[in-house]
């Protein structure tokens, strides 16, 4: 079994080395992927610890933020009343919707939707996902803000990425 595995990479790098000469690159003009990603990373974080000003500012953020405290959206906004989706009637979905995000608002939560969704989704992302979402208490800092994007819990939903071709 092992010597069929052996096969099956040395035709995968045949393969590979096969369509670098098509190409016209040569060994000394390509780097494997792996090779790239992980140089460049090491390459930043060797002139990030060599920066002071950088590293103050990392001791700066981790003290600020070592004696925070972590509580759900919900709790953040003051631990509102509110429906689930399939208790409300149709008619109150929208209002109960700006009721909520007006609340958000009050606390600097900011939830955007790339797309648009039926009012009904939107009331739901917000109940059922974002209020279960941990948070920093940060009661020093008013101005500060806090942003979701409902794309990022739903990737598949969004459409700008098909346009890009």
């Amino acid at each position: 079994m092992s010597e069929r595995k052996s096969k099956d990479k040395n035709n995968g790098k045949k393969e590979k080395d096969s369509l670098k000469e098509e190409l016209g690159f040569t060994e000394d003009s390509i780097m494997d992927e792996d090779e790239v990603v992980e140089d460049d990373f090491i390459e930043s974080i060797e002139d990030e610890e060599d920066n002071p000003e950088f590293m103050n500012e990392v001791m700066k953020f981790e003290k600020e933020h070592s004696n925070s405290k972590v509580v759900t959206v919900h709790k953040k906004i003051g631990s509102p009343k509110f429906k689930k989706l399939s208790e409300l009637k149709k008619d109150k979905i929208q209002e109960e919707y700006k009721r909520i995000m007006l609340l958000l608002d009050e606390h600097n939560i900011i939830v955007h939707f790339h797309n648009d969704y039926p009012v009904s989704e939107k009331y739901r992302f917000v109940t059922e996902e974002i209020f279960k979402e941990a948070v920093e208490e940060d009661k020093k800092n008013k101005n500060s803000h806090i942003s979701f994007i409902y794309e990022d819990f739903h990737p598949e939903m969004d459409d700008d990425e098909e346009e890009d071709f």
